[in-house]
């Protein structure tokens, strides 16, 4: 090979210096003999994944994967490797007209008519088989895939399948409940019910004492769990809309505190980790979820920090309702605590309803704990 690119290079004209031009030459004939030698753990890896099969020529992709290039039936198959002989993929490039009948369906739902650039027939080591359709755009080319089913696999759940499977989880937590049996279904209730009622009333009732609430962050979790436990999938747009309905009910409610809104999210994200990970993870996530409630939110560790709380305050002198410094003092004497903010929300005949944002005075109430403000 090195000769026939000095005879090539003596060819080229009279101008040419063929010692210059050797040089420039051979680094890169060496590059290109290296290219098709893959290294023997790959090829030992090839053999035992497709045995009988002979490689016609390997190639390093764009994703530093070895790929090797192969016949079966007629058909061009393409394989990928990592160095150490690790099997990724294969695929092969096929028309619209080999697509399932389901996942042509859902294509044309999904995208209607629009052109198409490329399709793939993948077989993945951890998403299994599936079909990468690439779409023609302004730009760079978009991939869409889908499962043999015609549903298509958004990006973000095919992240959560790989971080996930190993687990042993084996399809995440993609069955159906007529797919599971009465004990795991039993598990998955009962878990759900026990992790809601540790974080919605032993821990956030009884601290605050507001039952409305509490009815909340229950209806929350379990009127959504039966719905994400009976969904194949869970899109990314259904979590968007959890947290829509979320911003809903502190537009058209009263004002939620900042500790509420904490809970409120925190029961919420109980529902969508008992509903959709692993039973490793799920108990693992739930404890989580309840230990950063319990020690956040503990009056114990956080003995010097203000609360608020929502009252409705009787008063004589009607002329000092708006007056913000009397009704602080008032307060202060009534109830012995040290008031550090008060707003007022609304004033109707002798009474005012405002949040007090307070901490209990160390002089009045030594070693006392939390306060509780009369409604």
């Amino acid at each position: 090979m090195l000769q026939s690119c000095v005879l090539a290079g003596k060819s080229v004209g009279k101008d040419v210096n063929s010692p210059f031009f050797l040089r420039l030459l051979l680094p890169a004939t060496i590059a290109g003999s290296i290219a098709f030698a893959a290294p023997p753990e790959v090829e030992v890896a090839f053999a035992e994944k497709y045995p009988g099969m002979k490689a016609s020529e390997w190639e390093v992709d764009s994703n530093g994967y070895w790929e090797a290039l192969y016949s079966d039936d007629g058909r061009e198959f393409r394989a990928d490797f990592t160095k150490d002989g690790k099997w990724v993929e294969t695929e092969r490039s096929i028309t619209f007209d080999d697509l399932p009948d389901a996942v042509k369906e859902g294509f044309r739902r999904d995208f209607g008519q629009e052109e198409i650039a490329e399709i793939e027939w993948v077989d993945n080591a951890v998403k299994g088989i599936f079909y990468d359709i690439e779409l023609k755009k302004p730009g760079p080319n978009k991939d869409v895939e889908y499962n043999e089913n015609g549903n298509r696999i958004e990006p973000f759940l095919a992240v959560v399948s790989e971080m996930t499977e190993p687990l042993g989880s084996g399809a995440t937590r993609a069955m159906r409940t007529e797919e599971m049996s009465a004990v795991q279904l039993l598990f998955e209730f009962g878990f759900n019910l026990l992790t809601i009622l540790i974080f919605a009333w032993a821990i956030y009732y009884r601290r605050h004492h507001d039952h409305k609430m509490l009815f909340l962050l229950l209806g929350f979790n379990l009127f959504l769990f039966p719905i994400f436990l009976l969904s194949t999938s869970l899109t990314i747009g259904f979590g968007f809309t959890v947290f829509a309905l979320l911003a809903l009910v502190r537009m058209r409610s009263d004002t939620f505190s900042k500790t509420e809104v904490a809970y409120l999210l925190g029961a919420v994200a109980l529902t969508f980790i008992n509903a959709i990970l692993p039973a490793r993870v799920e108990i693992a996530s739930s404890i989580v979820v309840i230990l950063a409630a319990y020690f956040a939110d503990h009056p114990k560790i956080w003995r010097d920090g203000y609360r608020t709380t929502h009252i409705r305050y009787r008063i004589k002198d009607t002329t000092k309702m708006l007056d913000h410094n009397y009704l602080s003092r008032q307060l202060a004497e009534d109830f012995k605590i040290e008031v550090n903010n008060i707003e007022i929300e609304r004033v109707a005949k002798n009474e005012v309803r405002m949040t007090v944002m307070y901490r209990a005075d160390p002089a009045e109430n030594p070693g006392e704990d939390s306060l509780r403000l009369p409604e």
